[in-house]
């Protein structure tokens, strides 16, 4: 698997929050041509589940419209099995490569209801599958046992790893060799580390090619680099995660690069003016770097 660098595209939202179309095919075709191997549609950062079913299955219309061929990977995640399911044959339907998803969460399945869930979701469709291990927002904590259980589901072929305990990915790329893609941004370098061959992460919306410069420095053994870039990388992070408004905050950005892209649906906030100028000051001085 040659796709190593997967933007998971943000939802452009107008001033009345709703959808916006035009603005998300110029953030696809502006991710694509700065160097990423393909989009990660309808996911978290795209903010899915504050989307309605239409919405989301409109969005990924639109991604791989925007696309034009490029590797599209629809996240079709949901607390149900038959409601995910309908999102993995529309997917399929309207050309998507693969399907990616959280575990279904709130109601503290067992694990046991969780991997008779990614089977459905493995042979509903034709398409590959990606499974999304995200605890810290799911609440979902898998064992390193629990995940090998998983990627050894037919049709499973990857893993989005969004956690910091890079012992549990080390023994699961060593036991599996499943492609294990990075979802800490912040971490990339350590993921690398331990094993990951990607990576997909918010903020590649406004800065992948910094992601795919330290991918190659570390294969280069240029670890110097690749924490230079890493850490410019961090600066910028850091003073978007300050605003406690992750979404706002990167679509700010993205604003800095020519894209209006709104800011998060409600019950997210917007950033305050203060927050733009300190934002605007940190991404300036790193951005280059």
């Amino acid at each position: 698997m040659d796709k190593k660098f997967l933007v998971p595209i943000l939802t452009p939202f107008n001033k009345d929050e709703s959808v916006n179309y035009d603005a998300l095919k110029q953030l696809v075709r502006k991710v694509l041509d700065e160097g990423a191997d393909g989009i990660y549609a309808a996911g978290s950062s795209a903010e899915c589940f504050l989307l309605s079913d239409e919405e989301r299955k409109k969005t990924l219309e639109t991604v791989i419209k925007a696309a034009d061929g490029a590797y599209v990977c629809a996240h079709v995640g949901d607390i149900s099995n038959h409601n995910t399911i309908e999102f993995a044959r529309h997917a399929e339907k309207v050309g998507a490569n693969s399907v990616s998803s959280v575990p279904p969460f709130y109601f503290a399945y067992s694990f046991q209801s969780i991997k008779g869930y990614y089977e459905d979701l493995a042979s509903a469709t034709k398409l590959p599958t990606l499974v999304y291990n995200f605890p810290g927002n799911t609440g979902v904590k898998f064992s390193i046992e629990n995940l090998i259980d998983l990627l050894n589901i037919k049709n499973v072929e990857s893993l989005k790893f969004t956690d910091t305990d890079y012992f549990v990915l080390e023994r699961v790329k060593t036991l599996t060799g499943k492609f294990i893609y990075s979802g800490k941004d912040e971490c990339f370098l350590s993921a690398l580390s331990a094993g990951a061959d990607g990576a997909i992460g918010t903020t590649f919306n406004f800065m992948v090619d910094k992601y795919i410069r330290i991918k190659k420095a570390f294969d280069n053994n240029d670890m110097a680099t690749a924490r230079k870039i890493q850490q410019s990388a961090n600066a910028i992070t850091k003073a978007v995660l300050d605003t406690g408004a992750l979404f706002s905050a990167s679509k700010y950005l993205i604003s800095l690069q020519g894209i209006e892209l709104g800011a998060g649906r409600k019950p997210f906030t917007d950033i305050t003016e203060e927050q733009k100028s300190t934002l605007k000051k940190v991404y300036e001085e790193n951005i280059n770097i």
